[in-house]
C-alpha cells in the first residue's frame, strides 16, 4: 500500500544490490514505478535493488520464478568453481 515507501527506502539502504523486489501492481506502483522518484536507494555507482512488476493474478509465480532463477545461478557458480578447483588441484 501507500505506507510502504519508508520501508522500501530502509530495506534498500540495508541490503542494496543483494535485494530483489517482486511487486504486484496496485497502490505501490504509484511510488515504486514512478520515473521521477523511487524510494530505493543506490550505491555510489548508481546500482541498487532489482525491481520487477507483475499482474495481481501471477505475482506468487513471478516471485517464485525470480527466486528459482537466482538459486539456479548460484548453484551453477558453485559447480563451475568446483570444476576449476578440481582441475587446478590435479
Amino acid at each position: 500500500g501507500c505506507g510502504e515507501t519508508p520501508h522500501a527506502t530502509l530495506i534498500t539502504q540495508m541490503l542494496g544490490r543483494r535485494l530483489v523486489i517482486v511487486n504486484a501492481k496496485g497502490c505501490s506502483i504509484m511510488w515504486g514505478g514512478a520515473k521521477c522518484w523511487v524510494p530505493c536507494t543506490t550505491d555510489k555507482n548508481g546500482r541498487g535493488a532489482a525491481w520487477g512488476n507483475s499482474l495481481f493474478e501471477d505475482n506468487a509465480e513471478f516471485g517464485s520464478g525470480q527466486f528459482i532463477a537466482i538459486m539456479q545461478q548460484r548453484l551453477q557458480l558453485v559447480h563451475r568453481m568446483k570444476v576449476v578447483v578440481m582441475n587446478t588441484a590435479s
